[in-house]
C-alpha cells in the first residue's frame, strides 16, 4: 500500500475528525505533486554521466580515475574531483562501464 492510498484510507476511518482529515487530505495532496519524473539535478547528472562515458569512450585500455582525469581532452572532467567521477561510474551501471581491479588500483572500461 502506498503512502498517498494509506492517507486516504485513515481520512476514511477518522472522517468524524476533522483535524486529522484535513491533515491526511494534506498529505494526499502533496503527494499528488510529488514528481516521479527526471528533475533538474537528475537531468544534469545524466548529463555528466555522459559527458564521463565520453571521455571513457576516448581511452584505448581500461584506465584508473587519475589516469582518466590526466588523459582526457575533455577539461570539464579533468576537472571533477575523484569522488564525482566514482559516483557517475556507479550510476552508469555495469552495462556501460567495467570495473576491474589491477594491483588493487580500479581501472575502468567501456563494457
Amino acid at each position: 500500500m502506498t503512502k498517498k492510498e494509506m492517507f486516504t484510507t485513515i481520512a476514511n476511518l477518522l472522517a468524524d475528525h476533522d483535524e486529522i482529515v484535513e491533515f491526511c487530505n494534506h498529505e494526499v495532496e502533496l503527494l499528488s505533486r510529488k514528481r516521479s519524473d527526471n528533475t533538474k539535478k537528475k537531468a544534469e547528472s545524466d548529463a555528466r554521466a555522459q559527458k564521463l562515458y565520453d571521455a571513457l569512450a576516448e581511452m584505448d585500455k581500461p584506465v584508473s580515475i587519475a589516469e582518466l582525469k590526466e588523459l582526457t581532452t575533455d577539461e570539464e572532467v579533468a576537472g571533477w574531483t575523484s569522488q564525482r567521477i566514482s559516483a557517475l561510474f556507479r550510476s552508469l551501471g555495469e552495462d556501460k562501464v567495467v570495473k576491474t581491479f589491477d594491483k588493487k588500483v580500479a581501472k575502468f572500461s567501456i563494457a
